[in-house]
């Protein structure tokens, strides 16, 4: 079910990790890129899992999500994790079109890996996927989308 059609609760044991994970899927719902580039730090750092070297700043960070976002189907987050020092794991469900032009949707599955700053701002980013054939649907959806604009 889309976190837009969940009732969001506040992990009670750690209010600023809580704040984050309702203002992280309340973003990723409503496609809010404004309130997507105020989270992010200005220095943030994105480790994509299709290319080795990782996105920099709060813009090319914004410009890459807003993309992926809209290649995206219907993201759902399933779990999540933190530890005291900052670190936070978001696991979710997705889906992309598939890479040969059949109009499938490859169902994905994967985890964004944040580390947050004393602000409560993502400092840096990881993102894992699987299976293979959707993580290369997704990077041949993202090619052509921001090939020679971030990186």
């Amino acid at each position: 079910m889309p976190a837009s059609q969940r009732q969001l609760q506040q992990p009670e044991e750690n209010p600023r990790i809580g704040d984050f994970i309702l203002r992280w899927e309340r973003i990723v719902a409503n496609r809010d890129m404004q309130g997507l580039f105020d989270l992010l730090a200005p220095d943030v750092q994105f480790y994509s899992p299709a290319v080795f070297k990782p996105y920099q700043g709060r813009e090319a960070v914004t410009f890459l999500l807003a993309h992926v976002i809209e290649v995206f189907g219907d993201l759902a987050y399933t779990h999540h994790y933190h530890n005291d020092q900052g670190g936070v794991v978001m696991q979710f469900q997705t889906s992309v079109e598939a890479a040969d032009g059949s109009g499938r949707r490859l169902t994905l599955e994967g985890v964004d890996i944040f580390q947050l700053n004393e602000r409560g701002q993502v400092q840096e980013m990881r993102v894992l996927i699987r299976p293979l054939f959707g993580l290369q649907a997704l990077a041949a959806a993202m090619q052509s989308r921001v090939v020679g604009v971030v990186g």
